[in-house]
């Protein structure tokens, strides 16, 4: 066999050691190649062969990298962002600037969508793609530049600055505040509490609002939604009581569509953050759109 010209093992390999690095799981890693788990294992084991090195722990409950895996991993995940923006900025060509921001769904629609059409009319050069999803790793892709996201603003891999933070409390239609009433915490657990069921995004639950007020609540009762639009939407026609975050919900709260119940709103423990992956520098458009945005809130 003919030496490679870098030296390099096959780069087959190498991506299939970069996404179960990435994921620290083959099956993930398989599925987003779309190859079966025991192709990607296959491949883990003719790259360690080849380089003499083992790359992965195999635990009972999944892999870890070893010291040499995650020099290895930083590398190629530093190689791969650059290579995919330079093949994004090159195909998109000199005149199109394109950005794509990735957020959940409730961003998107009540903090984000508000504002970005200013952003439009200041800059209409820019093109500006969205991705919308509230799994996580949905947004954890190179073609998405920047991210709004809840958390404690430490993400792997990822550079962060703060937008903004929020407080959480009981809100609900007017009409319900005329016929309910909740004079303490304690008493807002006997009535029908809109509970959103969030898809990876960390948000509070009813159950972590009362801990957080110092009330130990067992069991919620009330319906669910996976949708915090369409829970604000149900709360508003009168259904019952929504958690409400403060700064996201001000148009429907200076608007009288929604009302506090009772004085209860509490900071939350975590913030929004814009981030962007810290292994790429990031181009002057997507600079400008990360500025104005930080700006903006």
């Amino acid at each position: 066999m003919s030496k490679r010209y870098y030296g390099l093992p096959s780069l087959t390999t190498l991506a299939a050691f970069e996404a179960c690095a990435r994921h620290l799981s083959f099956k993930q890693a398989a599925a987003e190649l779309n190859v079966t788990p025991g192709a990607v294992s296959h491949q883990i084991k003719a790259l360690e062969r080849e380089i003499g090195v083992a790359l992965f722990e195999r635990l009972h409950r999944g892999v870890e990298l070893t010291p040499a895996g995650g020099e290895l991993f930083a590398v190629l995940a530093s190689s791969f962002s650059q290579t995919a923006s330079v093949l994004e900025k090159i195909s998109a060509g000199p005149s199109d600037a394109t950005i794509t921001i990735g957020t959940s769904a409730a961003v998107a629609s009540l903090w984000l969508m508000p504002r970005i059409g200013r952003l439009w009319q200041a800059h209409p050069e820019l093109r500006i793609n969205h991705r919308v999803s509230d799994r996580l790793h949905d947004l954890d892709r190179s073609d998405i530049d920047l991210v709004v996201r809840y958390g404690n603003g430490r993400w792997d891999g990822e550079t962060a600055v703060q937008l903004f933070t929020d407080s959480v409390g009981p809100v609900c239609s007017p009409e319900f505040a005329r016929t309910h009433s909740a004079k303490t915490i304690g008493e807002l657990p006997a009535l029908q509490l809109l509970q959103l069921e969030a898809i990876d995004t960390g948000w509070l639950t009813w159950t972590e609002w009362f801990a957080l007020n110092g009330v130990s609540v067992a069991r919620v009762s009330g319906p669910k939604f996976n949708n915090y639009s369409i829970a604000l939407q149900a709360a508003e026609e009168g259904a019952g009581v929504v958690l409400g975050w403060s700064r996201l919900i001000a148009s429907y709260l200076s608007s009288g569509r929604l009302v506090p119940l009772g004085d209860f709103f509490v900071p939350v423990p975590g913030a929004f953050y814009l981030t962007w992956n810290s292994r790429k520098q990031l181009d002057p458009s997507v600079a400008l759109v990360r500025d104005w945005l930080v700006n903006a809130a």
